[in-house]
């Protein structure tokens, strides 16, 4: 009888080790989207963001991902970061429309300027009942997210 669990709880171990490959998208992945970042949605943080310390450069829209390049001023676009802020009211329009800021976060103070591709998923952005919504990004036009 002990064997019999000693088997069990063996195998159950091996089959919790085996059961989920870092490379098993279904099973493994946290951002099935694939893109660098998740969207924010917080009204306090959208009020508080500031814009004026970088120019959008170019928006792509690409499936669940939207790819924004900046560019600012700096030493090393590696060490930026850049977060994708949209406030809590949504804009009662057809089709519907959020207000976004992005958020760049360079605390560099060299006189070299750079740019910084970041892509960021917008899922969080789809609205139950309609199938797109458009994106209003300061600094930049509207983008139709169309899901």
């Amino acid at each position: 009888m002990n064997k019999r669990i000693f088997f069990n709880l063996l195998f159950i171990i091996m089959l919790a080790f085996v059961s989920c490959k870092g490379d098993d998208s279904n099973c493994c992945n946290p951002n099935p989207t694939n893109c660098n970042k998740f969207s924010v949605i917080d009204e306090i943080k959208y009020q508080q963001t500031n814009t004026s310390n970088y120019t959008i450069t170019n928006v792509v829209l690409n499936g669940d991902c939207l790819e924004i390049t900046v560019s600012s001023s700096g030493c090393d676009p590696k060490n930026w970061d850049m977060n994708f802020i949209a406030s809590e009211v949504v804009v009662e329009t057809l089709p519907n429309q959020w207000n976004v800021k992005v958020a760049l976060i360079n605390n560099e103070a060299c006189q070299s300027v750079f740019q910084k591709t970041m892509s960021f998923d917008l899922t969080p952005f789809k609205i139950t009942g309609q199938n797109q919504v458009q994106i209003k990004i300061q600094g930049w036009n509207n983008i139709m997210y169309q899901y």
